[in-house]
Parts: structure tokens; C-alpha cells; sequence
């Protein structure tokens, strides 16, 4: 079990867009909960509002991910803070998952002192986005970077196309941790229609993980915080089955994305995935989404991206 510390941050705003309450309701929304989550000397993930950075501490700065999402425009606010609970060495660099909205937002709290880090895929992507208080990254790569602070080692690394074409993975060889956003998840399916995605080299990038990065703690963009290094084979394994599945009720005459399809599928991938969670709302969607994307596929082939090597 992880040791949990510096629990809540006293908040002065509601945030109504995170917890709309059913037509009908007259409710207001409980500000969000911030927890901070040491997983090693020094490394800590800040858990709030559905979403998860990364926090190293070192004597001479601190690395930070993920600062906030057009959803919870303050909660960069409250990752600072937390961040000043740590430390009162100042956040030298803040690193981009990836381009999407949801996490790159509102990093401007920490322009005065950070580099701002990214894939070099991310870096149009994210200056589009057209915030002023979404720093556009100063630093990109296209393989690998090593940040080297405080004495402390941090990688990134690109493992190839997943849940988008720019997602980079953060990850500290010493303190066996790994930091996945979004193409990992816990004990869930991939959010949605896999908007973004690329549901081959998504498997080819889940391999590459398992082979080649020794880690114990793995840490993600939403909550449950962490998983373990087993997380990446079953989100690879799950991904292979949903597209066997779909195939094979392709090779019974099933049309695409028919109910008879989505039963035939979920009655393939219930006993090993019904207790996950989105499992009933999320299936109908992952079976249009692998759809759509084979077909776009077929009309224009993709051009593969290779991980680092």
C-alpha cells in the first residue's frame, strides 16, 4: 500500500462542468478532493478532479506532467500548491502526456520557472489548442530525452502511436515507476470510441513497454492512480481480443456495429472484461471506434511509427 499524504487543499471555487447534476436536480456540486500519493522518495502523484501528474522533487527543482484540463481550469492552481507542500524548490519543468486538451491545459502557472516539455508531434497540436495560459513546449523530441536534475534521472520516451500519435511516456529507472496517460488504464476500457487512436501500433507500443522498461509502479491520468507492470499485458491482451472478436463476428455475417455484432462481442469478452469498469457503456463504442479507424485504414494507409529504440 502506498503511504498517502498532504490530503486536501482548501479550494475556493465549485466545479459545476465536473459534476452536473441529472436534468431534473437542483444540486451543487462538492468542490473536487486533492490527494498527493507518495510512491518513492521524493516522487509523489497529485490525484484531483479524475485527473493524475507527477510530481519528482529534487534539491535544485521539480519535474511536474499533466498541470490541468479545460474541465478543472484551476486545478494547475492547486497542483502548485500542493507542489509548495513538497518543497520550496520551484517547478523546472513541466512535461506534456500528450496534446490532448483534457491534460495539457492551463500550465501557465508555471511559465515563470519551467521548460515546457513535449513529443515533437504534440507541440503544433498543442499551440492550436490557442490558450494563453497553455505554454506551448519549448522542448521536444522525436525518440528519447533525459532529464537530468537534482541527481535524479528522468526519461521520455516515445513507445510509438497509441492513444494518440504524440504520447510519451515518463519514466524514472531508479525509483521503477512509470508514468502512462491514457493508453494504459487500470481495470478499464479504452475511454470511448478510441478517438485519436491507432488500435495496432497501440499493441505494437504496449509490447514494446513490456519488453524494454523495468518498472514496478505504474502510474496513469485518472484515478485509480497506480497499477502494477501486469496492467500493460492486459490492456495489449484486451485490445487483441476486442479486434478477434470483431473479426470473428465479421466471418459469421454479422454487420458492423448491428446489435448482433456488439452481442457477439460482448459476450465473447464478458467473462474475462465485464467487471471492468465502462465495460457495458464503453463496448458499443471501442466496436465503432475499431471500425471506423480499419476503415479509414483501408481507404488510406497509415504510415507507421516506430518506438524508440
Amino acid at each position: 500500500m502506498y503511504r498517502k499524504i498532504a490530503v486536501f487543499v482548501a479550494l475556493a471555487a465549485l466545479f459545476a462542468a465536473l459534476a452536473r447534476p441529472a436534468i431534473g436536480q437542483d444540486a451543487t456540486p462538492a468542490p473536487p478532493t486533492d490527494e498527493v500519493i507518495e510512491l518513492a522518495e521524493n516522487v509523489y502523484a497529485f490525484s484531483s478532479s479524475n485527473y493524475v501528474s507527477l510530481i519528482v522533487v529534487t534539491d535544485e527543482g521539480v519535474i511536474t506532467t499533466d498541470p490541468s484540463s479545460q474541465f478543472d481550469t484551476d486545478r494547475a492552481n492547486r497542483l502548485k500548491a500542493a507542489i509548495a507542500e513538497l518543497t520550496d524548490q520551484p517547478v523546472r519543468y513541466v512535461v506534456y502526456s500528450h496534446s490532448h486538451a483534457d491534460h495539457a491545459t492551463g500550465g501557465g502557472v508555471f511559465s515563470d520557472t519551467a521548460t515546457f516539455v513535449s513529443h515533437a508531434n504534440a507541440v503544433d497540436k498543442i499551440a492550436e489548442i490557442g490558450d494563453p495560459n497553455t505554454p506551448v513546449p519549448t522542448e521536444s523530441f522525436d525518440s528519447t530525452k533525459t532529464i537530468e536534475l537534482g541527481g535524479t534521472t528522468v526519461e521520455l520516451i516515445y513507445t510509438g502511436r497509441n492513444h494518440s500519435d504524440n504520447s510519451l511516456v515518463v519514466f524514472l529507472p531508479a525509483e521503477r515507476i512509470l508514468y502512462a496517460v491514457d493508453f494504459i488504464p487500470v481495470d478499464s476500457l479504452p475511454f470511448e470510441d478510441l478517438p485519436d487512436a491507432y488500435p495496432e501500433e497501440w499493441i505494437e507500443s504496449l509490447t514494446w513497454i513490456d519488453e524494454n522498461l523495468d518498472f514496478d509502479t505504474l502510474v496513469i491520468g485518472h484515478p485509480p492512480a497506480t497499477g502494477t507492470k501486469a496492467d500493460v499485458v492486459e490492456m495489449r491482451t484486451y485490445l487483441q481480443d476486442l479486434m478477434a472478436a470483431v473479426e470473428s463476428a465479421r466471418a459469421q455475417g454479422l454487420a458492423d456495429n448491428s446489435p448482433e455484432m456488439i452481442e457477439h462481442v460482448r459476450a465473447t469478452l464478458e467473462p474475462a472484461y465485464g467487471s471492468w469498469a465502462n465495460f457495458a457503456e464503453w463496448l458499443p463504442l471501442n466496436i465503432e471506434g475499431l471500425i471506423r479507424i480499419w476503415s479509414a485504414a483501408q481507404a488510406t494507409p497509415a504510415t507507421s511509427a516506430s518506438p524508440a529504440a
